[in-house]
């Protein structure tokens, strides 16, 4: 019984015994007025026998009546009370399945907001990356645990939430999608830190290879700039007419140079990650040079000593596994910045899944 019914109910019973009590009244005043000069308590009856007999049993149905009553609106009353028990557990339901998709829409929102400041990170990581491939360039990731919270959720709960409040037409498409969606970005982020990690390891890795081929080739040319000094002797100035010494010479003259420049920001009290441990300073200053230069000789000459042609195989084996370190990095940086475009960014097909997640569930929540 609802609300509205039970007092129309209670209304009709009430106004009904204010007539019966209001006849009833009526009655016992044109009653009394058989007696002349009558006064409260003192009625005189006598040969009025008829009267009282008629009196009497018209109260007493009355009266009876009355009873009926008050048990039908006790009737109605107990009723009334269990139909109140229902719809006050009815209403608790209601409001637990609104708190459950209030979860829900706080932890889809700020899903969506840590994947926007993370494709931010990510898109600068990858300019970066692009921009100096053989630095060591790091992306953070921010802490987002929300993907598994939703997963985490009564699901049964949430689902009788939708069926309940029905966000939208397609209101089970949006709870599939929920789903699906937070699926995939637990599983994407934690494989992404993981790519991540191993991109650095790789790289890492490979670039202290390339700093073991670059010290072996630092090495030999000194070892070979030692002995041609040496057969011209020290104060010869045919020495620096030699077209393979002042190659030589250059290469270790910009070695210390960089070297230096290094040490000296060190002494500065320049932060470790603001000094550049880049090897392309090696290759645009020192490699790269001294194997144009040894080409040179080789394109003049036609015929390489076989210090000369030793120095060229390192010049070249350190070139090739430079580049190899740069094609990795861009390729890396290249599927950041896709499967940044792709899953996390505004326009991803992703968020605006989730977009349309949060905005069906704001109508519902908001007051």
């Amino acid at each position: 019984m609802s609300r509205r019914q039970f007092h129309i109910i209670l209304y009709c019973i009430l106004g009904i015994i204010t007539l019966i009590l209001t006849f009833l009244v009526i009655l016992s005043f044109d009653a009394a007025n058989e007696t002349a000069n009558w006064s409260f308590f003192n009625f005189d009856f006598t040969s009025k026998d008829n009267i009282i007999s008629a009196y009497g049993g018209l109260l007493s149905g009355i009266l009876s009546f009355i009873t009926i009553m008050f048990v039908v609106l006790d009737l109605v009353y107990q009723r009334r009370q269990a139909t109140f028990q229902e719809e006050e557990k009815i209403k608790e339901r209601k409001t637990e399945l609104k708190s459950a998709l209030g979860v829900v829409q706080i932890y889809v929102e700020r899903l969506y907001e840590a994947n926007i400041k993370q494709a931010t990170t990510a898109f600068e990581y990858s300019a970066k990356e692009l921009e100096d491939s053989t630095e060591m360039n790091r992306m953070s990731f921010h802490p987002n645990t929300y993907p598994s919270l939703i997963l985490k959720l009564d699901n049964t709960l949430v689902y009788r939430g939708f069926l309940q409040f029905k966000p939208g037409k397609d209101w089970e498409k949006l709870y599939a999608n929920l789903y699906s969606v937070a699926d995939f970005y637990n599983k994407s982020t934690e494989e992404m830190m993981q790519k991540h990690k191993i991109h650095l390891d790789k790289k890492y890795s490979h670039s202290i290879r390339i700093s073991v081929i670059l010290d072996e080739l630092i090495d030999s040319v000194s070892e070979l700039r030692n002995e041609t000094i040496a057969s011209y002797g020290g104060d010869n100035p045919l020495l620096l007419t030699d077209t393979a010494f002042q190659i030589l010479n250059d290469f270790k003259e910009a070695t210390v140079a960089i070297t230096e420049a290094r040490n000296q920001q060190i002494e500065d009290g320049v932060p470790t990650d603001e000094i550049s441990n880049s090897i392309s300073d090696f290759r645009e200053n020192i490699v790269g040079p001294l194997f144009d230069g040894i080409m040179s000789i080789y394109r003049q000459d036609n015929l390489l000593s076989p210090q000369l042609n030793n120095l060229l195989s390192k010049t070249q084996i350190f070139l090739r596994q430079f580049e190899k370190l740069i094609k990795d990095s861009k390729d890396y940086a290249s599927h950041i910045e896709y499967y940044t475009k792709e899953y996390l960014s505004a326009e991803s097909i992703y968020q605006e899944k989730l977009n349309e997640i949060n905005l069906a569930l704001s109508n519902i929540i908001k007051p």
